[in-house]
């Protein structure tokens, strides 16, 4: 039996393998769901960044896909232009992530924060193996 090593689907992917789970809303329902519940949880589209399509192509079109200037555009831009100023992310390392260490998900964490605090936006990150199921974690 031959061993296939791949990337594994992210949050959107896991998300819409739930039958009924929606994750493209309009700006508007993203914005209905802000005021009524604080939290939204959606995919980018055509009206939230819709360059970040593109900067997927261009990741896998340039062998790129674990750069992480290019990640952190691609998550943060979803986020901030959703209007979100407390990000909570899952930085994920091992054979079925885009980060293979520890020590890249550390980097691509501290980047993140960089980015976000130069913008204004709190953010906490979470580095979690792949390699194992995860754990519930807890902060303050």
């Amino acid at each position: 039996m031959e061993e296939v090593f791949g990337y594994t689907g992210g949050t959107v992917d896991k998300f819409e393998s739930i039958p009924g789970f929606k994750m493209d809303y309009t700006i508007k329902e993203i914005e209905e769901m802000i005021n009524k519940n604080n939290i939204v949880i959606a995919s980018q589209s055509k009206e939230l960044v819709p360059a970040d399509k593109k900067i997927y192509e261009l990741r896998d079109t340039i062998a790129c896909t674990n750069s992480k200037p290019l990640i952190v555009s691609s998550i943060l831009s979803k986020k901030i232009a959703s209007g979100a100023n407390n990000i909570v992310i899952d930085i994920t390392y091992g054979s079925g992530a885009f980060m293979k260490t520890k020590k890249d998900a550390k980097e691509l964490k501290t980047l993140m924060q960089e980015i976000g605090k130069m913008l204004g936006v709190k953010i906490k990150a979470v580095i979690s193996s792949m390699e194992t199921p995860l754990r519930i974690l807890c902060w303050e």
